[in-house]
């Protein structure tokens, strides 16, 4: 699609963000009993098997929409052309965190930078993906999908990775949303909700048992499938009701460090999560005023930061346990605008984080910022982010060769050194 980024306003970004289904975009959920959002797809046994046994991280994706500004994230350091592009919005070197004197890190980034010290965290940096079209929508559904060898696919990659391990009860898939992102298009074990209380059935009167059980029944004595999900949804939801959410971890009381905060809850209490999916829900999309030093940006790495960290003191020993990966459908444009914001660009950066995770290096085939190594204006992509999730779900998710083409069809993946074998 066509897209005027210096005059756009970003409608789309502010459609997607609104919820709003475009072109698929988002799959189809059944709200049952208090909002209980399970995937209904034909074809699949609902009954609740044990989870896998085989070794294994929970993968956890955080989806940077918006497009993260990489350059700035993770700013070269000592390159000129960076300071001249961006005369407002670049944040001087001296200020920036010095991670090996070549890359530095914002300097709200500094609980990433204790972590980087410590080998649990891993950059790859001018990352993205094959095909940058510099629409949010296009380039999301892209990512989410994750098949661009293969055009007729409509799973989404984590939905294939909860196949690729066998996985069968419903909740191990996990999104931190309203909507079940295309991510887990076609998982029938995917549940999508934001708060407890959006999937616990309470308003039911005195008798509790008694109405729980006229549920049940009128789902038993159908054989549709929508029937089988209901069944489904309702143990579900009774076995959510039990969880505790105490927690003496002060999270940001922003969208992600909610999110972060339902999410450890929900680790703690067993719920047999494989793979999680949570939105940074911030304003990346900074087509003015971008506040790289303080401001949006500034806040977005502020809240970027303060979330992970207390989502890792709020895991204790389960933090080993864990393999976060940011990813973002495209970078921002080297060049800021008249507006001191900056426009949609392609590539961007990673972060790996975890216990298991070879940290404290940088993964880059760095193209440089000097015009002829641009694309189009844009820092290029030299690793596509496939690379990195293969290595992720190879090492951490424990699967063969064989299994990760299955997830990411077509695809041949190179090891990026990013992760520890999992025991």
């Amino acid at each position: 699609m066509s897209h005027d980024e210096a005059n756009c306003g970003c409608e789309e970004f502010q459609e997607l963000t609104r919820g709003v289904s475009r072109r698929g975009f988002l799959g189809g959920v059944l709200a049952l009993g208090g909002g209980l959002a399970i995937a209904v797809e034909p074809g699949f046994d609902y009954a609740l098997a044990a989870p896998g046994q085989n070794a294994a991280d929970v993968i956890i994706m955080v989806s940077m929409r918006g497009g993260m500004d990489g350059l700035m994230a993770v700013p070269v350091l000592g390159d000129p052309l960076l300071q001249q592009s961006r005369p407002i919005t670049a944040v001087a070197d001296s200020e920036n965190l010095n991670l090996d004197n070549h890359f530095g890190l914002h300097k709200n980034l500094s609980g990433f930078k204790t972590m980087f010290d410590n080998q649990e965290l891993a950059i790859v940096h001018a990352v993205g993906t094959p095909t940058g079209t510099r629409s949010h929508f296009d380039d999301q559904l892209a990512i989410e999908l994750a098949a661009y060898n293969n055009p007729d696919t409509t799973t989404g990659w984590q939905t294939r990775y909860l196949s690729a391990i066998g996985s069968t009860e419903v909740l191990t898939g996990f999104s931190a949303s309203q909507n079940k992102p295309a991510a887990f298009r076609g998982a029938n074990q995917a549940a999508s909700f934001e708060d407890l209380s959006q999937v616990t059935i309470t308003s039911v009167g005195n008798d509790r048992a008694s109405y729980l059980e006229l549920l049940k029944q009128m789902h038993k004595n159908s054989d549709h499938q929508w029937a089988k999900a209901g069944l489904s949804s309702i143990d579900a939801s009774e076995k959510l009701r039990s969880v505790s959410q105490t927690s003496s971890v002060t999270y940001p009381d922003t969208a992600l460090g909610r999110r972060f905060k339902l999410l450890a809850t929900l680790l703690h209490s067993g719920t047999p999560i494989k793979t999680a999916n949570i939105d940074f829900g911030g304003d990346l999309d900074v087509h003015s005023e971008a506040g790289i030093a303080s401001g949006t940006m500034a806040n977005n790495f502020k809240n970027l930061n303060d979330s992970v960290m207390a989502l890792k003191q709020d895991l204790g020993s389960l933090w080993n346990s864990v393999t976060i990966v940011t990813v973002t459908e495209f970078g921002r444009r080297l060049q800021e605008n008249a507006s001191a914001g900056l426009d949609h660009g392609w590539g961007s950066a990673m972060f790996v984080m975890g216990g298991g995770v070879k940290g404290g290096k940088i993964v880059a085939n760095w193209p440089g910022l000097s015009p002829e190594n641009l694309h189009n204006g844009d820092l290029a992509v030299t690793l596509d982010y496939r690379h990195v999730m293969a290595d992720v779900l190879r090492y951490r998710g424990n699967l063969s060769s064989t299994e990760i083409n299955s997830i990411f069809p077509g695809f041949q993946f190179q090891d990026l050194g990013l992760a520890r074998q999992v025991s």
